[in-house]
């Protein structure tokens, strides 16, 4: 009788290298999105501490101190320092302002 038991692992071998390499992909693609989603929504959150800070008449060279993060305004926008660590400049249109 023929042996055959180096083909199977072989095959069981390449077989779990293809899944693992899939999986591998997958976690790659879910990482770099819930990346591109966490700068999205510490953008969108500096954008609304922003509004607040406008609502609340901010001056030039003023910083107001929220609970999600600190807003200062310059001559030409305002930077934010969220608590997440992430500091982010937005610009103004004169015109807006």
């Amino acid at each position: 009788m023929k042996k055959s038991g180096g083909y199977v692992i072989f095959s069981a071998l390449t077989l779990l290298m293809i899944m693992g390499l899939i999986f591998s992909a997958q976690m790659y693609y879910y990482y770099i999105r819930s990346s591109a989603l966490k700068k999205m929504i510490d953008f969108k959150t500096a954008e609304i501490l922003v509004n607040l800070a406008k609502t609340n008449n901010i001056e030039k060279n003023g910083v107001i101190e929220f609970y999600d993060g600190i807003v200062k305004k310059n001559s030409d926008g305002f930077i934010v320092n969220l608590k997440s660590g992430e500091k982010i400049t937005i610009m103004i249109d004169e015109s807006e302002d």
